[in-house]
């Protein structure tokens, strides 16, 4: 399994490089698809070569492995077609068009229930019937659907387990977007009233840092937009060097030089308070 794991290690991380260095989300959800697709297919070489030992493996790799990677591809997908569709429409009509999404996922959410709860709650007493190839256990009227699909990487539910675990994402995209029209001046702050004093590198450094942690609207925020927030408040210009600056912090001899700095000042102040 380790091979496997390797592919959605490679996965994540060409997934991450996109969204810190691309700006436009049409361009990042065409390249994040293609990467997608690839990885999908090198899984499939692997399962047809290798086969798996025994079943508890196969399990595992339509459970979980090739659920990761196939998620990811239907939600950039439906990034894509959504993003795609609201080009043109102003915020009233594009929240609703974004609701009437939402409840399509929704609906389906509640369709597949018993499923669902499989999936949320960890099951694994159907593992057999729902993650193994060549399963007699299929029902009849879902078998003619399955015989049109690759039956050598393919199970009866791990596209399911694919497609909630996409829904999740694109339900927690779909709440981010319908905020931001309704909350378009969040910051109260004239913007000329602050200016980032400290060096580019130490903003780079700290902008990397929220980004990496997921700390603005639980992740799902490009770097470039960190950037723009970051240049918007303290009125200082970080994009032109933005590309260069992940190599620039490898090269200090301590990549986190600012982090560490603000970390003694914290402590000395608590410190000296405690006392």
């Amino acid at each position: 399994m380790e091979a496997y794991s390797h592919i959605i290690v490679e996965l994540e991380e060409d997934l991450e490089q996109l969204a810190m260095t691309s700006d436009h989300v049409l361009n990042t959800t065409r390249q994040a698809i293609r990467k997608c697709r690839l990885s999908l297919v090198k899984l499939r070489g692997m399962v047809l070569a290798r086969d798996f030992p025994d079943q508890e493996s196969e399990i595992r790799f339509f459970k979980e492995i090739k659920p990761s990677v196939s998620s990811k591809l239907i939600y950039h997908q439906a990034v894509f077609g959504m993003e795609s569709m609201r080009l043109e429409l102003d915020n009233r009509r594009q929240k609703r068009y974004l609701q009437r999404e939402q409840k399509k996922i929704l609906k389906y959410m509640n369709q597949n229930r018993g499923i669902v709860q499989y999936y949320r709650c960890g099951h694994s007493h159907l593992d057999e019937k729902y993650f193994l190839r060549n399963n007699e256990s299929v029902p009849l009227e879902v078998e003619g659907i399955l015989s049109l699909m690759d039956g050598d990487f393919f199970t009866w539910h791990d596209h399911t387990f694919s497609t909630i675990m996409a829904n999740e994402l694109l339900l927690e995209y779909m709440k981010n977007e319908m905020d931001k029209p309704d909350h378009p001046e969040r910051i109260d702050v004239p913007k000329r009233s602050l200016r980032w004093t400290g060096s580019k590198i130490d903003a780079y450094e700290l902008l990397y840092s929220i980004y990496l942690t997921g700390s603005v609207n639980y992740g799902k925020v490009t770097v470039i937009d960190l950037v723009r927030a970051f240049e918007w408040m303290f009125n200082v210009d970080l994009q032109a060097g933005i590309y260069k600056t992940q190599s620039e912090l490898e090269k200090r001899s301590d990549p986190v030089q600012y982090l560490s700095q603000l970390m003694a000042v914290m402590r000395r102040r608590i410190n000296h308070r405690l006392k």
